[in-house]
């Protein structure tokens, strides 16, 4: 049906029977409804002529691109049809459920060219590929009695990818001039050639040495002197895709919060002038990405992430492992992003860390989940509550056993809350430049 009355017809129609009560009174007064339907049906035909053809509706969507995942984005969709304008309208769009869209229906008005341009916002939950279906539109004249409906076709292809508006948002602090983490300062490694990179003011922390007496004497003021660090470090970012991956944080899932760490975490290194890498592995390696520097290699990282899967599969650490070891002989920062447990099912995570920090500097990242610390956190006001808490306490407890037993073994480690993962862990990376270990 693409005429759908209004309810004031109907309301009109019913109204009408009432007319027929007078054939009581005499069959003569039969001319009375008869000519209310007629007049009725008159104007429900001026009324459809009235309403824009059904051929003649266009419909397009304006998409990001590409949308980023776990990222609130919005999705306009605009309908054009000369003959509608200045008619109220409604208009569902056949988005996939996947992508999470706030609303339904949309409502709108076709202004004084017919076009319509509604909006609502969507956040994806999980990577891939997806298709918009088409349009379905109702628009009616004010004060008609008919609704046209149509189905528009707008079918399209879209695609969700790591968070690339994260990216977007620290290269707009730096095209700012702003600093990307406050309190940090460019780090010289043991034994690089520095050069002047200008003045600021002194933060409490600085070195003495690096004092400019003579711009101090000028500003009033204590400045330090800011030197440029050695470029081309290199940084190996080792993804675990196995079994305990793929439990939910959030509204990501923890491989999904490790995917968006780890393409911030590449980009911010290859713009230090770093070389960056990825091993993605699960119970076998499945990716190696040899190190490379610029954004063509962030580029390419991206593509790799977007097709990384979750297994449902233990990890093979030592595999793993070994091959770094054998690919990557260049002393590295190796970033493992994982989860672990207490110090017997983090054993061979634990040994293999270990291992390998005899070569590279190893980073075990893990995310804490949400909903533990939440129970560990939250008051104590009943009886079953003091055991919630327990048990929340127990699971942290053996995760810091484990992070303890690593930093005995020489290997870094951070355990953060999943929702702050991608700033933690670029964070640390700053401060490992910093402190000069990379």
């Amino acid at each position: 049906m693409t005429l759908v009355p209004r309810p004031r017809l109907l309301a009109a129609l019913i109204a009408g029977s009432v007319l027929f009560l007078l054939l009581l009174l005499s069959p003569v007064f039969i001319i009375v409804p008869l000519l209310y339907y007629a007049a009725m049906g008159a104007l429900i035909l001026a009324d459809s002529r009235r309403l824009p053809r059904r051929s003649g509706f266009m419909a397009s969507r304006v998409l990001p691109q590409p949308f980023s995942l776990g990222e609130v984005q919005a999705v306009q969709v605009l309908v054009a049809h000369g003959d509608a304008a200045g008619f109220p309208a409604e208009l569902a769009d056949h988005v996939p459920a996947d992508l999470r869209p706030d609303r339904r229906v949309l409502s709108g008005r076709f202004d004084g060219e017919g076009l319509l341009a509604v909006e609502y916002s969507v956040q994806p939950p999980h990577r891939g590929a997806y298709r918009f279906g088409p349009v379905d539109l109702r628009c009616w004249r004010p004060g008609g009695w008919l609704t046209r409906q149509v189905r528009i076709k707008a079918e399209e292809k879209a695609a969700v990818y790591p968070d690339i508006l994260a990216i977007k948002r620290y290269e707009l602090m730096l095209r700012r001039g702003m600093r990307i983490m406050a309190g940090l300062r460019r780090a010289r490694p043991p034994g690089a050639t520095t050069a002047f990179a200008g003045l600021r003011d002194y933060l409490p922390g600085d070195e003495v040495r690096r004092i400019s007496w003579k711009a101090t004497a000028r500003r009033d003021r204590p400045v330090v002197m800011e030197v440029e660090a050695e470029r081309g470090q290199q940084a190996i970012i080792a993804l675990d895709c196995g079994r305990l991956m793929t439990a939910p944080a959030g509204l990501l899932t923890k491989l999904d919060h490790a995917v968006n760490a780890a393409l911030l975490l590449a980009w911010v290194a290859q713009s230090q002038g770093d070389r960056v890498g990825m091993l993605t592995f699960s119970d076998g390696v499945r990716r190696f990405v040899a190190p490379q520097r610029g954004p063509a290699q962030v580029s390419h990282l991206n593509r790799v992430l977007y097709d990384v899967k979750p297994e449902y599969t233990e990890p093979d650490f030592a595999e793993a492992f070994s091959h770094l070891a054998l690919r990557v002989s260049r002393r590295s920062l190796v970033v493992v992003l994982t989860d672990v447990l207490d110090p017997e099912a983090s054993r061979e995570l634990v040994g293999h860390a270990i291992r390998l920090s005899h070569r590279h500097l190893v980073m075990v990242v893990a995310m804490a989940d949400p909903e533990v610390l939440a129970a560990r956190n939250a008051p104590i006001d009943r009886v079953s509550r003091a055991y919630e808490w327990a048990a929340a306490e127990e699971l942290l407890a053996a995760r810091r056993a484990s992070f303890e037993q690593l930093r005995q073994g020489g290997v870094l480690g951070l355990d953060v809350e999943a929702g702050q993962l991608s700033p933690s862990l670029v964070e640390r990376y700053f401060e490992l430049k910093e402190r000069a270990l990379l």
